[in-house]
């Protein structure tokens, strides 16, 4: 059994971000585990021309250490592509690139161990330490004896129950968008539900390949959303201050059942469209409707999805409900794909620490602190840092990119018991709370 100083679960952007910083702090042990066999960052919608809604400053070390080895400029500048990059004048860079550079970040990381799925965490009151097991894709145990744990286990896809109960291999949801485009493009009729980010990429993936003689031949794309119209998220300047340590900091000194009223207002801050996305839609839209010509593709805005049949002919049947004219309609379709979001995906061997370890609100829920870390019900000294908890907890900055290497620099601030990064003491104009 290996006795370490903290064991990171899950190796999505945050944790690699942590084990990154980490790699400069030799005097912390650390272990990063993942079951898939390599670091992938979201490959069901690694589609071509998308980009992060971020600016490349959000990499894994660049916002705590502009000088890390391991930022996106010396990636870009080891691939010789600088000069590239310097002519590409965007800061928001392609999706597939940043999920090339965070795999060419983990693959010099020692610490990151893929292929391997931690089963059980138990937390062992005598030695103060949690144990944790985990196995390769080969059957190999191994056990770690951790003083702290990092979960970073992300999320999972949300699946309403009108669709997990049909069973269709032409009923996905968008995370599984990229492995079956190209049958999606075969199908005649295709059927996006959402509005958010994922359900216009799905759109427009499949509009730019749809061809006029597809059309005409009666082949075309629908669009549905269970929200009042296809709404841009908040990309304003002021605006997007809500995505800085400053604003997160405040959110969270607020009460809980505050902060989960707020969290459930600030949907469109997040959930929107780009600008970039709706406009590329609209513009086809409107090219291809050039003398009543028939686009090939319909939008139905307030439109809740009740649900989904398959009928003799192989082919879905979707019941709708008209929310503002409180009417049922019917679509036939022969694919759906489903950008209905995700949630957190938390194991078994969490929620049994729930009650015994963790301490919980009257929903159940973990309570993370200020400091990132879980909050205890026992007597252990260990802590439990949550890198993307659920937005009440955190803010709507929680799952963002560009705050994780401020987060991580909080985390190993307390692993080192001194401030060995810098945490920024004012990181927007607004000022959240009212004046001291």
């Amino acid at each position: 059994m290996k006795n370490i100083d903290i064991t990171g679960i899950g190796i999505g952007p945050f944790n690699l971000g942590l084990a990154a910083l980490l790699s400069h702090h030799p005097d912390v042990k650390g272990v990063f585990l993942e079951r898939k066999p390599e670091f992938r960052w979201h490959e069901g919608l690694l589609l071509q021309g998308t980009t992060l809604q971020v600016p490349f400053f959000a990499d894994l070390v660049t916002m705590a250490n502009p000088c890390h080895p391991l930022g996106y400029i010396n990636y870009l500048h080891q691939h010789d592509r600088l000069h590239q990059f310097y002519y590409y004048d965007s800061f928001l860079i392609p999706r597939r690139e940043y999920d090339h550079y965070c795999r060419w970040a983990s693959r010099q990381l020692p610490a990151c161990q893929f292929g391997q799925n931690v089963n059980d965490v138990q937390y062992d009151s005598k030695l103060d330490k949690f144990i944790v097991e985990s196995e390769s894709h080969t059957g190999e145990k191994q056990q770690y004896m951790s003083q702290n744990l990092a979960i970073g286990i992300g999320t999972k896809p949300r699946i309403p129950t009108w669709l997990a109960s049909c069973k269709h291999p032409m009923v996905i949801h968008s995370a599984e968008f990229a492995q079956i485009q190209e049958q999606l493009k075969q199908c005649k009729q295709v059927t996006i539900i959402g509005s958010g980010q994922s359900a216009a990429e799905c759109v427009l993936a499949l509009f730019n390949a749809l061809t006029p003689e597809q059309v005409e031949a009666g082949a075309s794309i629908r669009w549905i959303t269970r929200s009042a119209g296809f709404h841009p998220m908040e990309y304003s300047k002021l605006g997007q201050e809500c995505f800085t340590p400053a604003y997160m900091q405040y959110f969270q000194s607020l009460p809980r059942e505050k902060r989960r009223e707020i969290a459930a207002n600030q949907g469109l801050i997040y959930k929107g469209i780009s600008f970039t996305t709706i406009g590329d839609i609209y513009d086809i839209l409107y090219e291809r409707s050039v003398g009543d010509a028939n686009s090939g593709l319909s939008l139905y805005s307030s439109c809740e999805v009740e649900s989904i049949e398959i009928l003799s002919s192989g082919s879905l049947r979707i019941t709708c409900l008209h929310t503002q004219l409180e009417q049922k309609c019917h679509f036939e379709t022969d694919a759906i794909v489903t950008a209905t979001g995700y949630v957190h995906d938390w194991p078994a061997w969490f929620e049994n620490m729930k009650g015994s370890v963790l301490a919980t609100d009257e929903k159940k829920d973990c309570i993370v602190q200020e400091d990132f870390t879980a909050l205890r019900c026992d007597q252990g000294k260990g802590r439990i840092f949550i890198q993307n908890s659920e937005i009440f907890q955190q803010g709507v900055g929680s799952p963002d990119l560009g705050i994780g290497a401020t987060r991580n620099s909080v985390i190993i601030n307390q692993l080192l018991e001194r401030e060995v990064y810098r945490i920024p003491k004012q990181s927007s104009f607004q000022h959240y709370g009212l004046a001291k």
